[in-house]
């Protein structure tokens, strides 16, 4: 699964409850942040390359130990950067999820936090408009609620598990 949505939407906290939900349930899941695979020098086509090749790697070795889902969260705003992430994850049913966060609730939630040293409110703002234009996802949920809520409503939808 492709967790995606703008600057400040959830993703992270959402995919760490969809693996603690998952994981919870004996579903081994991996969580990846896609920010997480590219800490490094040389500007966005290298930090690119690297969230390509080691989301790849990342996978194949959850794969190996025993992970049948992952949850990756992240921007995603092309359908490029969504075919070449899907196909990272050899062996999966890429399933693309968007969190839809009301931009109020992301100035409540991100005011005062520290980010990463690229982090621009007006930025993050836009980007969730950017990426519900480009209508990437299999679906939407709102995230205007707990993690464990929006996580439990993500597996459902997706099919990962019963909502009995």
């Amino acid at each position: 699964m492709l967790l995606i949505g703008g600057g400040g939407a959830g993703k992270t906290a959402v995919g760490q409850a969809i693996g603690a939900l998952m994981t919870g349930r004996s579903h081994p899941t991996a969580v990846v942040d896609l920010d997480a695979l590219a800490q490094f020098g040389g500007g966005p086509p290298v930090h690119e390359e690297l969230r390509r090749r080691n989301l790849a790697a990342v996978w194949r070795n959850y794969r190996s130990i025993g992970a049948r889902y992952v949850v990756v969260s992240g921007m995603v705003e092309t359908a490029e950067r969504r075919t070449a992430y899907g196909e990272c994850l050899v062996g999966c049913d890429v399933q693309v999820v968007r969190l839809a966060t009301p931009l109020a609730l992301v100035e409540r939630r991100t005011a005062g936090t520290v980010r990463g040293p690229e982090w621009e409110l007006g930025a993050a703002l836009a980007s969730h408009e950017r990426i519900e234009r480009a209508g990437l996802e299999d679906f939407a949920i709102s995230n205007d609620r707990p993690p464990a809520e929006v996580a439990w409503e993500v597996v459902v939808r997706a099919g990962w598990i019963s909502s009995e």
